[in-house]
Protein backbone atom coordinates (compact mmCIF):
# COMPACT_ATOMS: atom_id res chain seq x y z
CA UNK A 1 0.00 0.00 0.00
CA UNK A 2 2.93 2.22 0.86
CA UNK A 3 4.81 1.36 -2.47
CA UNK A 4 1.31 2.37 -4.34
CA UNK A 5 1.05 5.99 -2.79
CA UNK A 6 4.71 6.48 -3.43
CA UNK A 7 4.39 5.76 -7.04
CA UNK A 8 1.08 8.08 -7.51
CA UNK A 9 2.97 10.68 -5.29
CA UNK A 10 5.54 10.41 -8.21
CA UNK A 11 3.28 10.88 -11.17
CA UNK A 12 1.76 13.59 -9.38
CA UNK A 13 4.54 15.26 -9.30
CA UNK A 14 5.64 14.62 -12.83
CA UNK A 15 2.27 15.63 -14.38
CA UNK A 16 2.29 18.69 -12.36
CA UNK A 17 5.95 19.76 -13.58
CA UNK A 18 4.96 18.64 -17.32
CA UNK A 19 2.19 21.45 -17.04
CA UNK A 20 3.89 23.65 -15.54
CA UNK A 21 6.35 23.08 -17.91
CA UNK A 22 3.77 23.69 -20.85
CA UNK A 23 2.71 26.72 -19.46
CA UNK A 24 6.48 28.22 -20.14
CA UNK A 25 7.86 27.33 -16.50
CA UNK A 26 11.18 25.39 -16.01
CA UNK A 27 11.29 22.50 -13.47
CA UNK A 28 13.60 24.67 -11.25
CA UNK A 29 10.90 27.47 -10.97
CA UNK A 30 8.47 24.75 -11.10
CA UNK A 31 9.75 23.35 -7.59
CA UNK A 32 10.81 26.92 -6.10
CA UNK A 33 8.19 28.77 -6.67
CA UNK A 34 8.46 31.93 -8.66
CA UNK A 35 11.97 33.17 -9.80
CA UNK A 36 13.73 35.80 -8.17
CA UNK A 37 13.23 39.25 -10.15
CA UNK A 38 16.11 41.60 -9.71
CA UNK A 39 15.62 45.45 -10.39
CA UNK A 40 19.10 47.69 -11.03
CA UNK A 41 18.78 51.55 -10.62
CA UNK A 42 22.02 53.25 -12.07
CA UNK A 43 22.01 56.29 -11.18
CA UNK A 44 24.02 59.53 -13.03
CA UNK A 45 25.77 62.43 -11.74
CA UNK A 46 25.13 66.22 -12.72
CA UNK A 47 25.12 65.59 -16.22
CA UNK A 48 24.57 62.58 -18.20
CA UNK A 49 28.09 62.42 -19.82
CA UNK A 50 29.72 62.66 -16.77
CA UNK A 51 29.07 59.17 -15.14
CA UNK A 52 30.69 57.20 -18.48
CA UNK A 53 31.16 54.28 -15.68
CA UNK A 54 27.56 53.81 -15.75
CA UNK A 55 26.78 53.45 -19.26
CA UNK A 56 29.32 50.69 -18.86
CA UNK A 57 28.07 48.94 -16.47
CA UNK A 58 24.33 49.38 -18.14
CA UNK A 59 25.37 47.98 -20.97
CA UNK A 60 26.41 44.62 -19.25
CA UNK A 61 24.00 44.25 -17.13
CA UNK A 62 22.12 44.18 -19.95
CA UNK A 63 24.08 41.78 -21.96
CA UNK A 64 23.33 39.54 -18.67
CA UNK A 65 19.83 39.75 -19.53
CA UNK A 66 18.91 41.47 -16.24
CA UNK A 67 16.52 44.30 -15.62
CA UNK A 68 18.10 48.09 -15.62
CA UNK A 69 17.56 51.35 -15.45
CA UNK A 70 19.80 54.34 -15.96
CA UNK A 71 18.61 57.94 -15.41
CA UNK A 72 19.45 61.08 -13.94
CA UNK A 73 19.78 61.38 -10.25
CA UNK A 74 17.09 64.37 -11.06
CA UNK A 75 14.65 61.43 -11.22
CA UNK A 76 15.54 59.50 -8.04
CA UNK A 77 11.53 60.27 -6.41
CA UNK A 78 9.85 59.18 -9.34
CA UNK A 79 12.37 56.10 -9.77
CA UNK A 80 11.75 55.74 -5.87
CA UNK A 81 7.98 55.54 -6.50
CA UNK A 82 8.46 52.86 -9.44
CA UNK A 83 10.50 50.46 -7.16
CA UNK A 84 8.08 50.48 -4.56
CA UNK A 85 5.15 49.60 -6.84
CA UNK A 86 6.92 47.14 -8.69
CA UNK A 87 8.22 45.88 -4.66
CA UNK A 88 4.77 45.69 -3.88
CA UNK A 89 3.03 44.32 -6.19
CA UNK A 90 5.19 41.33 -6.73
CA UNK A 91 7.04 42.43 -9.90
CA UNK A 92 10.26 43.31 -8.35
CA UNK A 93 11.58 40.80 -5.79
CA UNK A 94 15.14 42.54 -5.05
CA UNK A 95 16.34 46.03 -5.67
CA UNK A 96 19.88 47.52 -6.08
CA UNK A 97 21.32 50.81 -6.16
CA UNK A 98 24.33 52.05 -7.86
CA UNK A 99 24.73 55.82 -8.03
CA UNK A 100 27.89 58.08 -8.74
CA UNK A 101 28.82 61.47 -7.40
CA UNK A 102 25.23 63.29 -6.89
CA UNK A 103 23.69 59.85 -8.18
CA UNK A 104 25.41 58.45 -5.26
CA UNK A 105 23.33 60.71 -2.04
CA UNK A 106 20.06 60.08 -4.36
CA UNK A 107 20.73 56.22 -4.28
CA UNK A 108 20.53 56.83 -0.63
CA UNK A 109 17.37 58.89 -1.10
CA UNK A 110 15.77 56.17 -2.83
CA UNK A 111 16.48 53.92 -0.33
CA UNK A 112 15.23 56.06 2.71
CA UNK A 113 12.33 56.55 0.73
CA UNK A 114 12.02 52.55 0.30
CA UNK A 115 12.28 52.29 4.28
CA UNK A 116 8.98 55.12 4.85
CA UNK A 117 7.37 52.19 3.22
CA UNK A 118 8.85 49.79 5.12
CA UNK A 119 11.33 47.78 2.24
CA UNK A 120 14.36 47.05 1.91
CA UNK A 121 17.29 47.37 -0.41
CA UNK A 122 19.67 44.57 -1.19
CA UNK A 123 22.71 46.29 -2.12
CA UNK A 124 24.01 49.90 -2.92
CA UNK A 125 27.16 50.77 -4.51
CA UNK A 126 28.22 54.50 -4.42
CA UNK A 127 31.08 55.90 -6.59
CA UNK A 128 32.30 59.12 -5.07
CA UNK A 129 29.79 60.71 -3.06
CA UNK A 130 30.14 64.41 -3.05
CA UNK A 131 27.82 64.81 -0.28
CA UNK A 132 27.91 63.70 3.30
CA UNK A 133 25.46 60.28 3.12
CA UNK A 134 24.20 58.13 5.80
CA UNK A 135 23.04 54.38 4.84
CA UNK A 136 19.89 53.50 6.46
CA UNK A 137 18.57 50.38 8.47
CA UNK A 138 17.07 48.94 5.36
CA UNK A 139 19.77 48.74 3.23
CA UNK A 140 21.44 45.13 3.70
CA UNK A 141 25.09 46.08 1.84
CA UNK A 142 26.76 49.54 1.11
CA UNK A 143 29.98 49.49 -0.37
CA UNK A 144 31.40 53.15 -1.15
CA UNK A 145 33.98 54.11 -3.68
CA UNK A 146 35.74 57.51 -3.02
CA UNK A 147 38.80 59.60 -3.36
CA UNK A 148 39.72 61.33 -0.44
CA UNK A 149 42.33 63.04 -2.39
CA UNK A 150 39.62 64.76 -4.23
CA UNK A 151 35.79 65.26 -3.65
CA UNK A 152 34.56 62.01 -2.58
CA UNK A 153 33.34 61.37 1.10
CA UNK A 154 33.03 58.04 2.98
CA UNK A 155 29.77 57.05 3.58
CA UNK A 156 28.90 56.43 7.14
CA UNK A 157 26.12 54.41 8.78
CA UNK A 158 22.71 55.30 10.71
CA UNK A 159 22.32 54.47 14.04
CA UNK A 160 20.14 51.02 13.46
CA UNK A 161 21.95 50.23 11.02
CA UNK A 162 23.13 46.32 11.08
CA UNK A 163 24.33 45.83 7.44
CA UNK A 164 27.33 45.31 5.58
CA UNK A 165 29.56 48.48 5.34
CA UNK A 166 32.81 49.09 2.97
CA UNK A 167 33.95 52.43 2.47
CA UNK A 168 37.13 51.64 -0.06
CA UNK A 169 39.74 54.79 -0.58
CA UNK A 170 40.61 55.48 -3.83
CA UNK A 171 42.95 57.72 -3.44
CA UNK A 172 46.61 56.55 -4.01
CA UNK A 173 44.98 55.75 -7.72
CA UNK A 174 45.39 57.64 -10.51
CA UNK A 175 41.58 58.25 -11.25
CA UNK A 176 39.91 61.51 -11.15
CA UNK A 177 35.79 62.29 -9.98
CA UNK A 178 34.74 61.00 -13.52
CA UNK A 179 37.15 58.73 -14.85
CA UNK A 180 36.44 56.69 -11.27
CA UNK A 181 33.75 55.09 -12.47
CA UNK A 182 35.27 53.12 -15.16
CA UNK A 183 38.28 51.79 -12.93
CA UNK A 184 38.32 48.06 -13.84
CA UNK A 185 38.20 47.08 -9.91
CA UNK A 186 35.23 48.97 -9.56
CA UNK A 187 33.71 47.54 -12.63
CA UNK A 188 34.37 44.33 -11.42
CA UNK A 189 33.47 44.18 -8.43
CA UNK A 190 30.06 46.25 -8.92
CA UNK A 191 29.41 43.55 -11.06
CA UNK A 192 29.89 40.53 -8.54
CA UNK A 193 28.08 41.98 -5.85
CA UNK A 194 25.02 43.11 -8.34
CA UNK A 195 24.79 39.63 -9.28
CA UNK A 196 25.05 38.41 -5.61
CA UNK A 197 22.53 40.48 -4.21
CA UNK A 198 19.12 38.67 -3.92
CA UNK A 199 18.01 39.67 -0.86
CA UNK A 200 14.18 39.93 -0.83
CA UNK A 201 12.66 43.96 -0.64
CA UNK A 202 9.54 42.79 1.43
Amino acid sequence: MLSLVRTMSRWATAFLLAVLMLAGASPASAQHGLAMHKKVYLLRGLTNVLSPGLDQLNEDLQRRNVDVTIANHAFSDSLALDAIDGCKSGRISSIVLVGHSLGASAAVSMAEQLQRTGLHVALIVTIDPVVKVVVPNNVRTLRNFYLSSGVGTAVEPSGHFHGTLQNVDMGKTEYGHVSLTTAPAIQNQAMRDILAANASCR
